[in-house]
């Protein structure tokens, strides 16, 4: 598995963040590297031979939800 995070900032400013190896490595990314400009942020899972798996839009009003998950389970 791998996640992909595509991060939405004010003025259409997007940032993406590919090949994150783990669900422990998307939640310390959504904990610690945001900045304040972040509007939202869309997770992409990805199986091994790079089939999309499935997709989550996260706003800033669930982020702590996501990005305190011990799982993915909630998201896909």
């Amino acid at each position: 598995m791998k996640y992909s995070l595509v991060i939405n900032r004010n003025y259409c400013d997007s940032t993406c963040v590919n090949d994150i190896k783990t669900w422990i490595g998307v939640t310390d990314y959504l904990k610690h590297k945001l900045d304040v400009r972040t509007i939202s942020v869309h997770i992409y899972k990805y199986s091994s031979n790079d089939r999309l798996l499935g997709e989550k839009h996260v706003t800033m009003s669930n982020l702590c939800d996501v990005a305190y998950s011990l799982s993915d389970k909630i998201l896909f």
